[in-house]
């Protein structure tokens, strides 16, 4: 089965890797009255968006060592490919060290977003591929956006 040319298994693999993203922004919402259990949900939501960069980042990298077989992959699709999970580090250090407020949680859609967005125009990925992408970054962003504005409206 496919939907809107993605294959099933792994739009259904997307799907539920949303699952925590949603599943973080509403603890975010019901827990504004308990402030450090908010925190430890808002670590742990934080925690999963870095681990998914990271994840989007080798499939960035895996899709360019495979483009070119026994040759070189090229130097700057692998360096970018390192961008997001040493940007998703630097949210959740940031998140870490000081208060997890809506700004952390504004960089860390931030940075979904614009990985996205790479993987959207496509060097290297499949068409499907960036489709799902584009749907899964969409998840990623509005329950991270969620999640912050959960800081703000108390």
């Amino acid at each position: 089965m496919r939907i809107l040319g993605i294959p099933g298994v792994p739009l259904a693999l997307m799907l539920g890797g949303l699952v925590p993203f949603a599943a973080g922004a509403g603890g975010m919402w019901a827990l504004r009255a308990d402030p450090a259990l908010q925190g430890q949900v808002a670590l742990a939501l934080l925690a999963y968006a870095a681990m998914i960069l990271s994840f989007h980042g080798g499939v960035r990298w895996g899709a360019e060592v495979n483009a070119h077989g026994a040759g070189i992959p090229r130097s700057r699709q692998l360096m970018l490919s390192v961008l997001g999970p040493l940007a998703a580090w630097g949210v959740l250090l940031w998140a870490m060290l000081g208060p997890a407020g809506w700004p952390v949680f504004a960089a860390a859609a931030g940075a979904h977003l614009l990985h996205g967005v790479w993987d959207a125009d496509g060097a290297g990925l499949s068409i499907w591929m960036r489709r799902l992408r584009i749907a899964g970054t969409a998840g990623a962003v509005l329950a991270l956006g969620a999640a912050g504005a959960a800081y703000i409206v108390r």
